[in-house]
């Protein structure tokens, strides 16, 4: 008759779950606030509930230190600009059109220089769209 044990406890062998794989840099915590933001922001408007004005205030991107520097490509700057312009017009009147369009700017510049967060992004989308 044997008995077989192990060395190791069960908290030993859990799965380490990676939330946030780069080091966080400016860049990196400010697009971690925004999502953040918006994932309330959607939620807010699936109910229907009124939002106020100015509710968004973010740095400018392309003003941030990235985690790479390779990630200033030439079109970060220009869709930086962008974005901010999304995020204006939707703190001037919020609405699922306007913080839409906030996504979609995510959306197209991920796409173009760092496809990481794009799952994470798409999820921020309203079903239907």
């Amino acid at each position: 008759f044997w008995i077989i044990t192990s060395c190791t406890s069960p908290s030993e062998n859990k799965v380490k779950v990676i939330t946030n794989p780069n080091p966080t840099s400016d860049m990196a915590q400010l697009m971690r606030d925004m999502v953040s933001k918006l994932e309330v922001i959607k939620t807010r408007l699936e109910k229907g509930e009124e939002l106020e004005q100015d509710m968004l205030d973010f740095a400018l991107i392309h003003e941030q230190q990235p985690t790479e520097p390779s990630f200033m490509k030439k079109h970060v700057k220009p869709m930086s600009e962008a974005y901010a312009y999304a995020v204006e017009s939707f703190n001037e009147k919020p609405s699922k059109s306007n913080y839409s369009a906030i996504i979609n700017n995510c959306l197209n510049c991920h796409q173009l220089s760092c496809p990481g967060p794009v799952v994470k992004i798409k999820k921020l989308k309203f079903k239907n769209s």
